[in-house]
């Protein structure tokens, strides 16, 4: 599939990155994710380019048919500055999307970044809301009052808006020292090898990872759904 999306937002924390690795370029084969960042924010060392570097950006979008942008929050103010600059260049983005959090600050953050994309001129059918880490046992109406209490925002998010689920994988991940891809990827039949294991501790090792990919498994299972209702 030939697409180019931006995920941003002006407000910090609110699983930018994790919505690129995890929701979208799993579903997107051979998909790439260029970080336009100054700060070392997510632990990785994985590289960089800095909104400054605009023309970057615009010759890296093109290396792979589906691109997906993560613009940091250190670097969305110059990013849309650019983009003004560079007159034209957000048609090269088919899609921005917009991470939501139930936090107040997030939420009202969430809203000046559509009203900044729209003053751009871009339609509103290329922005695409996603609310992120909600809890399941509160309704969705509650947990994103403010947010939807805008009626241009709550027109975009559109009547059945992905969501994306409190989980928590990465918090095991980085007790256990592993990336999420590690375990994404890991197909092997633990089962058998739990049986296999000649030692207590290997037992215990195997059985951790395990927990993990069934977590993973449940928490993919509700990315699939978010990704479903994104509608590209």
């Amino acid at each position: 599939m030939y697409l180019k999306m931006a995920v941003l937002n002006n407000s910090g924390n609110v699983g930018k990155s994790t919505i690129c690795q995890a929701l979208l370029k799993p579903r997107f084969e051979y998909s790439a994710i260029i970080k336009v960042e100054t700060i070392n924010t997510d632990g990785t060392t994985d590289e960089k380019i800095s909104a400054k570097e605009f023309h970057e950006i615009i010759k890296r979008i093109d290396d792979v048919d589906c691109t997906i942008i993560d613009v940091g929050a250190s670097n969305i103010e110059q990013f849309m500055v650019q983009m003004t600059e560079y007159q034209g260049s957000h048609d090269l983005i088919d899609h921005f999307i917009v991470p939501v959090t139930p936090q107040e600050k997030q939420q009202r953050d969430s809203i000046a970044t559509i009203n900044s994309l729209l003053d751009m001129g871009i339609e509103d059918s290329r922005i695409k809301v996603i609310f992120n880490l909600a809890e399941k046992d509160t309704a969705i109406e509650k947990q994103f009052s403010i947010f939807l209490a805008d009626k241009q925002c709550k027109k975009i998010a559109g009547k059945i808006i992905p969501t994306v689920y409190h989980n928590n994988i990465f918090n095991i991940l980085t007790t256990m020292g592993m990336k999420y891809e590690d375990v994404y990827n890991d197909d092997r039949d633990y089962r058998a090898l739990i049986r296999a294991a000649g030692t207590k501790e290997e037992r215990e090792e195997l059985s951790n990872l395990r927990a993990a990919k069934m977590l993973m498994n449940g928490f993919n299972s509700d990315l699939d759904v978010a990704f479903g209702n994104l509608e590209f």
